[in-house]
């Protein structure tokens, strides 16, 4: 793990990783600029931090659409605004919320 770059920090908090990338780990994404607020949401830009990839064919920029469709359901979606690609066409609709209004948080 340590050879990675990642942090190794055991938890009693259940479901949480042992093993992760650090805040200025050199893999990963940033935010590009402050997020947009939408009529349901969110919507930020994240860039590649550095040329390293884990992956290999990393896309950037990407762009995060987060929107709160319910007090219990989130909906994000990821995509390269720079290229069209094939999406499911699966109409989800909610009554749309607030994050105010939302049963969880998102940071």
């Amino acid at each position: 793990c340590e050879a990675r770059g990642c942090t190794w920090c055991s938890t009693d908090v259940p479901n949480a990783p042992w093993c992760f990338f650090p805040e200025d780990s050199p893999y990963g994404y940033a935010r590009s600029g402050n997020a947009e607020k939408t009529d349901k949401g969110w919507r930020v830009t994240l860039n590649k931090r550095q040329a390293l990839t884990l992956f290999g064919n990393d896309i950037s920029p990407i762009v995060l659409e987060v929107e709160f469709q319910t007090k219990d359901r989130l909906r994000f979606k990821l995509y390269d605004p720079n290229k069209q690609r094939f999406e499911v066409p699966l109409k989800i609709s909610g009554p749309g919320v607030t994050a105010e209004e939302a049963n969880y948080e998102v940071e």
